[in-house]
């Protein structure tokens, strides 16, 4: 990847983790600050969750990449170890927040999972006792608290978590296993589109792409609204990689996904290319990848207002603003690759129901739940 799309990725996680930015930060500033690091820091920058990405504006700020490298290693490391395929990945956000400012004290080489999970229980102790020690209900209810964040990242809803955690209550012993239970589909529909969703039975939503003619009255709306126009240089090689795409998936690419692909840029066009070559004609595969290449575009395109505050702290004087971004779908090609046909079609039918009705928390919701199928791996999904 280039330079440049690290730096984008970094920018659009700033966006979706809904991180306020410092206003020496604002107003592109950010983004020059970013092109001061080489390519290796910026992938593991790309990587960070929102606790490691807001610790690294928040230290970063008027260093340089030579003063920066010892800290970013030392936050690559732990967050390996805490991230979702971590044995550490139970840790609340709390706890995460307290291990990054204890980090400075440690070496390197000190930072071992066995010493972060010290520096993380350290914080209950904190919180849960005055002195150095705290009732062993107390202890239960903490530990009880960390399962709570695993599961939740793991798909598990609040009234299955409570049911467990009811079992725990009665038999302590049952602790352990919450750690070890199998991850559940993470995704879920967003619930301002949850009313027009039940709608269709759940079953053919599990199997087909939802092609109800509200749905596709919706996405054409959409594909006449992302119609630019575009340098002859671009047109020339888009048209040179559709005469590629066309020729493979034949007549299973419609008209209206044709305009849609004819808007993208030639880098991502390829990129489709690549994919569906790895599709046989007319199979599930490559209807669900044109699907996803479709649909992932137009929510790209839906501008999102944002806002944000800032308060200086010497002159006590605040500051509002609005600005508008669109979510980049297209960062997480190379992820769905690898979703078995039921789950990507899910992920199409939320994204259709999204476009039929646009909603800024429903659009952040799919981003988020795309970035968790990332994890703290997130960099190594976006090679080609």
């Amino acid at each position: 990847m280039d330079k440049s799309d690290y730096i984008y990725m970094i920018l659009d996680n700033v966006l979706v983790f809904n991180i306020i930015l410092p206003p020496i930060f604002q107003e592109n500033q950010l983004n020059e600050h970013l092109n001061k690091f080489d390519d290796n820091s910026l992938k593991i920058i790309a990587g960070f969750n929102k606790n490691f990405l807001e610790y690294f504006i928040k230290i970063s700020n008027g260093k340089s990449q030579g003063d920066i490298l010892e800290p970013l290693k030392k936050m690559e490391k732990i967050s390996y170890m805490v991230g979702p395929i971590g044995t550490l990945n139970y840790l609340t956000s709390d706890q995460i927040d307290h291990i990054l400012k204890k980090m400075k004290s440690l070496k390197l080489d000190e930072i071992t999972e066995e010493k972060v999970s010290l520096i993380a229980d350290e914080l209950l102790r904190q919180q849960f006792a005055g002195d150095n020690v705290y009732s062993t209900s107390d202890a239960l209810e903490s530990q009880l608290s960390s399962a709570a964040f695993y599961l939740v990242n793991m798909g598990y809803s609040k009234e299955e978590i409570q049911e467990k955690f009811n079992e725990v209550r009665e038999d302590q012993s049952k602790l352990d296993t919450l750690f070890t239970l199998p991850q559940k589909e993470i995704y879920s529909t967003p619930s301002e589109i949850q009313q027009e969703h039940m709608e269709s039975p759940p079953s053919h939503h599990e199997t087909t792409i939802d092609q109800s003619q509200g749905l596709n009255d919706a996405i054409a709306r959409h594909i006449q609204a992302i119609h630019q126009d575009i340098t002859e240089e671009r047109a020339q090689k888009v048209d040179e990689i559709l005469q590629f795409i066309n020729a493979y998936v034949k007549d299973n690419m419609s008209e209206l996904q044709e305009k849609v692909f004819r808007q993208m840029h030639p880098d991502r066009l390829n990129r489709a290319l690549k994919m569906l070559k790895t599709t046989k004609r007319g199979s599930k595969r490559m209807e669900l990848y044109l699907e996803w290449f479709t649909e992932s575009f137009l929510l790209s395109k839906i501008e999102l207002k944002v806002e944000h505050w800032q308060v200086s702290s010497s002159s006590q004087v605040g500051s509002a603003g609005v600005y508008t971004a669109g979510i980049d779908f297209s960062r997480y090609d190379n992820i769905i690759k690898d979703f078995p046909d039921a789950k990507l079609t899910k992920v199409i039918n939320i994204a259709r129901k999204i476009l039929q009705h646009p909603n800024k928390k429903a659009i952040q919701k799919l981003g988020q739940d795309l970035i968790a199928e990332t994890g703290f791996d997130e960099h190594l999904y976006f090679t080609d």
